[in-house]
């Protein structure tokens, strides 16, 4: 039996069926909480600098906790097929990646990243080589970490963990409601976006000079 099997027969007891909204809030505040040490941790690793990546204030990201969420949820019942676990996280994840990327470009005009120097990139926002270590994260989130998660949460008193999840949810939704009106922007966070060649408005007057000036 290989080593993937045994961590598909491992994960069946703890990720096949419902979860409570505490496990819920739990594995998303988890995946955020890893999220943003990822990106710290590389971006120090590749920068030398220490900066607090993403749009929020405290140290989660909530594209990963979205993202981890939805590939235990939906891709749990794949978990006997591991090559569809990834591919299917993979597309999961960059389209969520994308839809993000997209949101923040409409609403603030600011990049918080940009693949515009990988291969197979779409506007910089997502792209092939990022899509594949998502996949990878897919993976690990559905095999190893939410069968561990989940084993702690359910090791936890009840009504403690209960207490915890609402208070860090109430800290995070706070930290989004503030970081909505006013995201974070500090020094290499994100990326201002170039000046588009799309349509512009010209005055009537500008229009008639125009016009007129039109060779006869």
């Amino acid at each position: 039996m290989t080593a993937v099997s045994r961590s598909v027969h491992r994960v069946r007891p703890y990720t096949v069926g419902r979860y409570t909204i505490r496990e819920l809030a739990g594995l998303f505040l988890a995946f955020s909480a890893a999220g943003w040490l990822w990106e710290v941790g590389l971006h120090m690793l590749l920068d030398g600098e220490l900066v607090n990546r993403g749009t929020l204030l405290g140290p989660w990201l909530p594209i990963y906790g979205v993202g981890g969420l939805l590939s235990v949820l939906l891709l749990e019942r794949f978990a006997a097929q591991p090559i569809l676990v990834f591919a299917l996280g993979a597309m999961v994840s960059t389209a969520i990646e994308f839809a993000t990327g997209k949101y923040l470009l409409a609403v603030y005009g600011l990049r918080w990243w940009d693949y515009s120097g990988y291969p197979l990139n779409v506007d910089g926002l997502v792209s092939l080589p990022t899509a594949l270590v998502f996949g990878l994260g897919c993976c690990a989130a559905v095999y190893l970490a939410a069968p561990l998660l989940l084993r702690m949460f359910r090791r936890l008193p009840h009504e403690a963990f209960g207490l915890l999840c609402a208070l860090l949810i109430g800290l995070f939704a706070l930290d989004f409601c503030v970081s909505t009106l006013h995201p974070n922007t500090g020094q290499g966070v994100v990326i201002r976006a170039p000046e588009q060649s799309g349509m512009q408005v010209i005055e009537p007057a500008r229009i008639e000079t125009l016009l007129h000036n039109l060779p006869k």
